[in-house]
């Protein structure tokens, strides 16, 4: 446990740091109202801070840099509660208003903002179902012997297929088909569709089970649909300047790993979680913070959103900034879900 002198020595460090991203003095300390100490105080207290590692110096007479363990500190003395300004809590909702009424709008115009307001790199998935349930089936007529099959899903994906049909069928057969299957299966998983007993013609049948298919394949695809939004802001960062870090981050983007680290990391319910540095299980992400949060329904739909910078990022506002953003996703999610069973979101 640090005194309450280191602890507020320290957060000032680091907000100081954070901000201008050059060692931070003794003397630039000491100038903080909220001090009222000397110099030599501050290079006493800071001197204790190096040997328990929560800063680093180059040099005996250098300004300190925040290590993992000084950002952790300093993370854990964010109050649970921090949000938005209210202001901007405002102006963030007005650009998710002129989103468009669709998961996928949404969940890009969340990157979008969440990588402005940190200036660092956002992503975020679009909701996706454990077991994806039925919206509606719908049957297009293309020609006398194929049509399309359109499946939707609660989580307002939409699956095509190619339809071969055995004899010449029009858009009113089509059309009264797709109306029987969606009376009895709208709202059922993959498995209640299976287990479903009712009297179908060939036709009928083909699109229930071509149906199943389409949904057996959208619970076993690997990587979820997702937006990133800010790498070069993130890249800007003087972090990067060195092109290695630079080159690493953009083949895990372009390779997909980082996602999946996301998704894998990602911390269950509405429970936001901070990876700092060496934190990170992978090793290429050991100069970078991130910042994770799922949103929705556990076990029924949802997806993450999250905040990847250098370990030098604005903690609080990025904190902020998913949460509110989190919140957001949750209405939308609960309103999906509320249009597929029939029942309204509370």
């Amino acid at each position: 446990m640090l005194s309450d002198r280191a602890a507020t020595v320290l957060n000032l460090l680091v907000n100081e740091y954070v901000n201008t991203a050059t060692p931070v003095a003794s003397e630039e300390i000491a100038r903080k109202r909220v001090l009222q100490v000397s110099s030599a105080t501050v290079r006493s207290t800071m001197s204790q801070l190096t040997e328990e590692g929560y800063i680093s110096r180059p040099h005996i007479s250098a300004g300190g840099i925040p290590s993992d363990l000084g950002y952790r500190h300093y993370v854990e003395s964010i109050p649970q509660s921090v949000t938005l300004p209210a202001r901007l809590r405002q102006k963030i909702d007005r650009c998710l208003a002129e989103a468009e009424p669709d998961i996928s709008g949404w969940s890009q115009h969340c990157a979008a903002i969440l990588s402005r307001l940190t200036a660092n790199m956002a992503i975020v998935t679009a909701p996706r179902a454990s077991s994806p349930r039925l919206k509606h089936i719908q049957l297009v007529f293309l020609q006398d012997f194929t049509a399309l099959l359109v499946v939707v899903l609660g989580e307002a994906r939409l699956l095509k297929r190619l339809l071969p049909l055995e004899e010449p069928v029009g858009q009113s057969q089509l059309d009264r088909s797709a109306e029987k299957l969606n009376e009895y299966l709208a709202g059922l998983n993959r498995a209640e569709i299976q287990s479903q007993q009712m009297e179908l013609n060939s036709l009928e049948e083909r699109v229930r089970q071509d149906s199943m298919t389409l949904m057996l394949e959208a619970e076993q695809a690997i990587s979820p649909e997702h937006h990133t939004e800010g790498l070069s802001r993130l890249l800007n960062q003087p972090e990067f300047a060195e092109g290695e870090r630079a080159r690493k981050l953009v083949q895990m983007v372009e390779d997909r790993v980082l996602l999946e680290r996301v998704v894998t990391a990602s911390a269950e319910g509405d429970e936001l979680s901070v990876h700092i540095g060496s934190e990170n299980q992978e090793e290429a992400l050991h100069h970078f913070g991130v910042i994770i949060c799922q949103y929705g329904i556990p076990g029924q739909l949802g997806g993450t959103i999250c905040v990847v910078g250098p370990t030098r990022m604005g903690y609080g506002q990025a904190i902020g900034g998913v949460r509110h953003l989190t919140a957001f996703m949750n209405q939308m999610v609960q309103g999906l879900l509320g249009s597929v069973t029939g029942k309204s979101s509370t």
